[in-house]
C-alpha cells in the first residue's frame, strides 16, 4: 500500500494505529488521575489513613 508516495506495509500502519491509541489511552488516564486528585482529602480520610499507619506500627 503506498501513503504519501511511500510503500508502507499493513503490519506498519496498525503498529501506528495501536501506538496512537496507546497514548491516547495513556494521556486520558492521566487526565483523569490529576482531576480526580484536584480536591484535598477529607478528614474522614485523613482519619482512616492515620488509623491504617497506627494499625501498621504496632504489627
Amino acid at each position: 500500500m503506498r501513503v504519501l508516495g511511500k510503500h508502507v506495509f499493513p503490519r506498519q500502519a496498525a503498529l501506528l494505529a495501536a501506538g496512537a491509541v496507546f497514548l491516547g489511552a495513556t494521556t486520558y488516564d492521566v487526565h483523569r488521575s490529576i482531576k480526580n486528585n484536584e480536591q484535598p482529602p477529607t478528614k474522614e480520610q485523613m482519619e482512616a489513613l492515620q488509623d491504617y499507619i497506627n494499625s501498621k506500627k504496632q504489627n
